[in-house]
C-alpha cells in the first residue's frame, strides 16, 4: 500500500530557480546542521561554486549532472578572486542555470555574502540569501559552551580576529574588553597571543576563562582550556590547526559539566566503509553521530543481476500471477520496478502482491524509493522461518548475486537475481582507523583495497564475517547485530584491542 508524504515534505521550499544566484550558508562543517532550504537547492541547482570551508559532505547533494566549481582560495595561496568569482556566477545565471554560491557559516557573518548579494543587485541578477547556521554559536555549542547563560553571560560580541584593512583597527577592543558578556573571536587562531594581549592591555581580568576550539562540529574537533594569560601558551603546546573559534567569557567554565562531542564513543576515529552505490549510506549517517570520521570508498557498484528474469517476473507481476514477492536486497525492488516500466506497468502492479522485505536496508529502501509499505518485514533470513507457511503462492525471492539461497529453498520459491556486483578495482585508500565491512558481497573487494594493514577489520554480521574468511581474510570483531548502533560498539571494541 501507498505509504503517506513524510511531514516534512516541502519545508524546503521551491527547487532552486534557474537564472538566479542563491547565496547559501553551508553551516559550521557538520553536514547534519545544514538547513531544509540549503538541502533542497543543493539537490536541484545546476552549479555550486564552493569554497574551503563549505561542509564537504553537502556536495553529495548535488545532481550528478550539475557542475561543482571549488572557488575558494586559502591565505597566501592563489584562487579565484572575488571579481572572478562574480564574473562566473553572472555569467552561469545568465545562461538560465540555477546557481548556488555555497560558503561556510552564515553569509552574512564574515562570509562577504553582504559584497556578493550587492554585486548581484548592480549587476541586476536576481539571487537569494539562505541562511546558514553560523559557526560563533554552533561552535562553542559543539565544544560546551553556551555563548549565553542567564546567571553567567548576559550576551555575547562575534569580532573578527584577522581585519581585513591594514590600517586601524576597527575593533575597539576597550569596549570589547569591558563587555559584561561573552567574546567570540573568529579567524584569530594565527593571532591569538596578540588578541588576548589586546583584551588584557585594554582592563580585561588576565584570569579571565578563554577556551579555543578547532575544527568545530567535525570528527577531529579539539578544544583546549586556559586564560587569557595562558591561553596562547595552551593552543601552541596543542598545535591546534586551522579555523579555530576563540572563547573568552565566565560561560567557558561550563565546558566541564556540559562537554558532549568529543565525549562520544568514536570521536576522531577514522572509519573506512567501503561503498557499493552512491546513495547516502545509513550506516555512515549512524557512525558519524558517533563521531567517527567516516571515509566512504566506493569499491564497486551493483547493475540489474538477470535482465531477462526480470523481465519474465516484471509480465507475471504485472498480470497477477506472483503471490509472495521476498526482497532480500534494498536494490531488487528498484530493478524490478525499472523493469515493470519497460513491460508497460508501473509500481502499483505491486499492489496486488504481498511484498515481505528482509533487513532494515531493503525495508527502507521499499518504502523511501516507491512509497510502498512492505507486507512483513523481517529482520534476518532466520526470522523467516515461523512465517514461511503464510507465504501465499506462486513465491518469488528477489536476491543479489552471491546471497543465501536458503531462504528459496524455505519458501520453495523461485530466485530470480536481481542485481549482480561489478568491481570497480583497487582505489588509493586514505590512512583509516578501522574498516567496516556492510555486506558479504563487498568481503573480496575490500580485502583487495585494504591489502595487508593491519587495522582492525570490523564485519556487519556471521554471513559477511564468513565470506571474508572465505576470501582469505580476518575478522577481528562481529557486530552483534547488523544494526549501526551495534557496529558502534563493534567499532568501540576493535578500537580498544592493543
Amino acid at each position: 500500500m501507498l505509504s503517506p508524504e513524510p511531514p516534512f515534505h516541502g519545508l524546503g521550499g521551491p527547487p532552486a530557480t534557474g537564472g538566479t544566484i542563491h547565496i547559501l550558508g553551508g553551516g559550521p562543517g557538520d553536514p547534519g546542521y545544514l538547513t531544509l532550504r540549503a538541502a533542497t537547492i543543493l539537490s536541484t541547482c545546476d552549479v555550486v561554486a564552493y569554497d574551503h570551508l563549505s561542509p564537504a559532505e553537502a556536495l553529495n547533494l548535488v545532481p550528478a549532472r550539475a557542475d561543482r566549481i571549488l572557488v575558494g582560495r586559502r591565505s597566501g595561496s592563489p584562487g579565484y578572486s572575488r571579481e572572478e568569482v562574480d564574473e562566473l556566477l553572472f555569467a552561469r545565471a545568465s545562461a538560465g542555470h540555477a546557481v548556488v554560491r555555497l560558503k561556510g557559516g552564515d553569509p552574512f557573518v564574515f562570509g562577504r555574502g553582504g559584497e556578493e548579494g550587492g554585486a548581484c543587485q548592480e549587476a541586476g541578477i536576481p539571487f537569494e540569501i539562505v541562511p546558514g547556521v553560523s559557526s560563533p554559536i554552533a561552535v562553542p555549542g559543539a565544544a560546551g559552551i553556551p555563548v549565553t547563560h542567564r546567571t553567567v553571560s548576559p550576551g555575547f560580541a562575534v569580532v573578527t580576529g584577522h581585519e581585513a584593512t591594514d590600517d586601524a583597527s576597527l575593533v575597539d577592543y576597550a569596549a570589547l574588553a569591558a563587555f559584561p558578556g561573552t567574546v567570540v573571536l573568529l579567524m584569530g587562531l594565527a593571532r591569538v597571543r596578540a588578541l588576548a594581549d589586546e583584551l588584557m592591555a585594554h582592563g580585561r581580568d588576565p584570569e579571565t576563562a578563554a577556551a579555543v576550539v578547532s575544527a568545530g562540529t567535525l570528527p577531529t574537533q579539539r578544544s583546549v582550556v586556559g586564560t587569557l594569560a595562558t591561553i596562547a601558551d595552551v593552543v601552541e603546546a596543542a598545535d591546534l590547526p586551522a579555523p579555530a573559534i576563540i572563547v573568552v567569557g565566565d560561560v567557558v567554565a561550563m565546558r566541564e559539566q556540559l562537554s558532549w562531542r568529543e565525549r562520544r564513543p568514536l570521536h576522531g576515529a577514522r572509519v573506512l566503509l567501503p561503498r557499493l552505490s552512491q546513495r547516502t549510506s545509513t550506516v555512515a549517517s549512524e557512525l558519524r553521530h558517533a563521531g567517527a570520521a567516516v571515509i566512504e570508498l566506493h569499491v564497486a557498484r551493483e547493475e540489474a543481476g538477470d535482465p531477462a528474469a526480470l523481465a519474465r517476473l516484471a509480465v507475471e507481476v504485472r498480470d497477477g500471477k506472483v503471490g509472495t514477492l521476498v526482497a532480500l536486497g534494498a536494490d531488487g525492488v528498484q530493478h524490478l520496478v525499472s523493469s515493470l516500466t519497460q513491460v508497460g506497468a508501473d509500481v502499483r502492479a505491486l499492489a496486488g502482491t504481498d511484498v515481505w522485505a528482509v533487513g532494515g536496508r531493503a525495508t527502507a529502501r521499499i518504502r523511501d524509493g516507491f512509497g510502498l509499505q512492505a507486507d512483513r518485514t523481517f529482520a534476518s533470513p532466520t526470522t523467516l522461518l515461523a512465517a514461511a507457511p503464510q507465504a501465499r503462492g506462486p513465491v518469488v525471492v528477489l536476491a543479489p548475486d552471491g546471497a543465501d539461497q536458503g531462504v528459496a529453498a524455505l519458501l520453495s520459491a523461485r530466485v530470480v537475481v536481481s542485481a549482480r556486483t561489478v568491481f570497480a578495482g583497487c582505489p588509493d585508500v586514505p590512512a583509516f582507523d578501522a574498516v567496516v565491512v556492510p555486506t558479504a558481497r563487498l568481503a573480496g573487494p575490500v580485502l583487495a583495497a585494504v591489502g595487508d594493514r593491519l587495522t582492525p577489520i570490523v564485519s556487519i554480521g556471521p554471513t559477511t564475517s564468513a565470506a571474508l574468511l572465505e576470501a582469505g581474510g580476518r575478522v577481528d570483531v562481529e557486530a552483534t547485530r547488523p544494526t549501526g548502533e551495534a557496529l558502534v560498539t563493534a567499532l568501540v571494541t576493535a578500537l580498544a584491542r592493543p
